[in-house]
């Protein structure tokens, strides 16, 4: 098969992109031009189309003659993309693809949209309905971002039952690379590292009362050396959360192909397993001799973390890397690097 891949060269598309070409299928790879990040998919087998998402026309001639696109490509929360970029970059590209793979007809035999999880979060201080979020839980995206999302899904669905496009959702969780767990300038570092965690708050635009007060504990634990920060409530009860590893997801992703059940369906695709934000800081710190803080928030983020149970029982998805793991395999991979 000839496959569309948009956000190719992205964390998770760039590894399903060497999935999709190791299973005997070539990819065409849509990038930004002069992303240094191609080079880790250059292959034979793979076609790389040096283009912005916001070009209509060469979204709409990428389409041409592919057998299946996976629409990864998009404004993100964590690149610090503004409301109308993600109206531009998440709604009007899905609608474009969409328009292009009705005009296609039957030869597209699968449309996969890389939804997000942010459609079921009411806000940054709020909670779930209910533990684990599965796919049944209320979308109420309370962010723009989040509506964003919502919105493209249902142009999916609408151009499954209106014109048979055969469109696949998946959701997914916070997805990172190993290597982002260990590294303390990448963008899961507010969550890991104490001055990353300060920084990011700082160029917080509503700077609100309750994040002054977070920005005032944090500062109150910052010494000589940077920590590793533990985030808990006023009572020390330190948040939880899940992160998936971008190979598993990738996996999930490739899962599509090879299940004709999964063409109008919607799954979550989420991490191993939930963990506490203290066994990750002192996992770390096993690694990086690096001490943990803890920072008593005046106001915690509420527990959060999927079910992709419809995704295991369906698709075969089989996420195995826990952030341990991940955390685990960064150090060897630098360790190894370093002996080169």
């Amino acid at each position: 098969m000839l496959i569309l891949v948009t956000g190719a060269a992205g964390r998770i598309g760039s590894h399903l992109t060497r999935l999709l070409v190791d299973a005997g299928h070539q990819v065409r790879a849509f990038a930004p031009p002069g992303d240094p990040r191609v080079e880790r998919i250059r292959a034979p087998a793979v076609e790389i189309v040096p283009a912005r998402l916001e070009d209509d026309a060469a979204l709409t001639a990428a389409v041409a003659g592919v057998d299946a696109i996976y629409h990864l490509g998009g404004a993100l929360t964590s690149r610090g993309n503004s409301d109308q970029e993600f109206f531009d970059l998440n709604v009007r590209t899905t609608f474009t693809l969409l328009m292009a793979a009705r005009a296609a007809g039957p030869r597209v035999q699968r449309f996969v949209y890389a939804s997000s999880d942010a459609v079921y979060l009411p806000g940054m201080r709020a909670g779930p309905c209910y533990l684990p979020i599965d796919e049944s839980h209320p979308r109420l995206a309370g962010t723009v971002y989040g509506g964003s999302k919502v919105a493209a899904e249902d142009l999916c669905l609408s151009f499954w039952r209106g014109f048979g496009v055969p469109v696949t959702i998946l959701r997914f969780g916070a997805t990172a690379d190993a290597d982002e767990l260990t590294t303390p300038d990448s963008v899961f570092a507010r969550w890991l590292y104490l001055r990353a965690a300060i920084a990011q708050l700082e160029s917080n635009p509503s700077r609100d009362a309750d994040v002054l007060a977070s920005i005032e504990v944090l500062r109150g634990l910052d010494d000589a050396d940077d920590h590793l920060v533990i985030f808990a409530d006023r009572e020390g009860r330190p948040e939880v959360r899940q992160w998936g590893d971008a190979r598993d997801v990738a996996q999930g992703c490739a899962r599509v192909l090879e299940v004709p059940r999964a063409v109008g369906e919607t799954f979550n695709l989420g991490g191993v397993a939930p963990f506490g934000a203290d066994a990750l800081a002192r996992h770390l710190a096993d690694h990086t001799g690096m001490s943990c803080v803890t920072a008593r928030l005046p106001v915690a983020r509420a527990a959060w973390y999927l079910s992709s149970a419809k995704a295991r029982g369906i698709l075969g998805y089989a996420p195995r890397h826990t952030v341990f793991d991940m955390v685990d395999d960064a150090q060897k991979s630098a360790s190894l690097a370093g002996s080169r």
